[in-house]
């Protein structure tokens, strides 16, 4: 059957993401998400489906991402989408319902300027992500490699998995063999390689999300930023560290706490576009 809905695009740093206004359920995000990607006109990244508040708690909007994975950039996008509906004029707060997070999200905005600050949730798990096992010869990566490879680090924040590297070319067969081996240990709804280039000072993020079964070289990625700050925050140890992460559609900014060697606060900011509200057709 064919249905128009209402969606509406925003652009956080270029990782471009279709928001479904209509209140559809589950069973058919499959099937809307991946005729919204379809339409090359969009230039869709990704898409979320926006939920009525939570009758209970604090939440001010609710909003599930295709896979149910959780996405930063999706997140605090969904937050300026809100607070204009609400009618916020200029600066304010939205607090935010996102899938793949089990915490509520504070979403700092600016409805005139379109900034928008998030506090992140903090990764459940880091640890070191061991390459010794796949075969590397095959990855081409650069002289240093060895050295290189013990600073890949396994971020889990449970709704998304990131990989960070350094120094190592951004290509699919290398982001091919990582996602095998973070399926394996993981199964998470998400997952992505975070390819972080010292010498350029910018980031390739790749993320596959695996209920619609899509890789891309995202724009960028918010998730992702925050995986590059926790893991290279923890290098630094305590104190307040910012960070500006450059990334192929545009530039994130993160910061994060660190106290007694342990991650207490993660914050991403930028600013983010958002089109006017329009219909398209799909099959339901």
């Amino acid at each position: 059957m064919k249905r128009k809905i209402r969606i509406i695009v925003a652009n956080p740093a270029g990782n471009i993401t279709i928001f479904v206004k209509d209140r559809m359920g589950r069973d058919v995000y499959q099937k809307v998400a991946s005729q919204l990607l379809d339409m090359e006109e969009l230039k869709g990244e990704q898409v979320a489906f926006m939920h009525d508040a939570p009758e209970c708690g604090r939440a001010e909007g609710k909003m599930e991402m295709c896979g149910l994975e959780f996405c930063g950039n999706a997140s605090r996008s969904y937050g300026l989408i809100r607070a204009k509906e609400m009618g916020i004029e200029g600066e304010g707060k939205v607090f935010v319902d996102a899938s793949g997070c089990s915490e509520i999200l504070t979403v700092g905005v600016n409805t005139e300027t379109g900034f928008t600050k998030i506090k992140m949730p903090l990764p459940v798990s880091m640890s070191e992500f061991d390459l010794s096992k796949l075969p590397i010869d095959d990855l081409k990566v650069n002289p240093m490699a060895e050295m290189l490879l013990r600073r890949a680090t396994c971020v889990n924040f449970g709704g998304i998995v990131h990989v960070v590297l350094s120094d190592i070319e951004p290509k699919k067969e290398t982001f091919e063999l990582i996602k095998d081996r973070i399926i394996e240990v993981f199964n998470p709804p998400a997952m992505g390689v975070m390819f972080c280039d010292s010498s350029e000072n910018k980031m390739t993020p790749v993320v596959y999300v695996r209920d619609v079964d899509t890789t891309y070289f995202e724009g960028s990625c918010g998730s992702g930023t925050t995986a590059c700050a926790a893991a290279f925050g923890a290098v630094l140890g305590d104190g307040e560290h910012k960070f500006s992460f450059p990334q192929p559609a545009g530039t994130i900014d993160a910061e994060v706490v660190i106290n007694r060697k342990k991650i207490e606060e993660i914050y991403i900011e930028g600013p983010v576009e958002l089109s006017e509200e329009m219909e398209v057709e799909v099959e339901i």
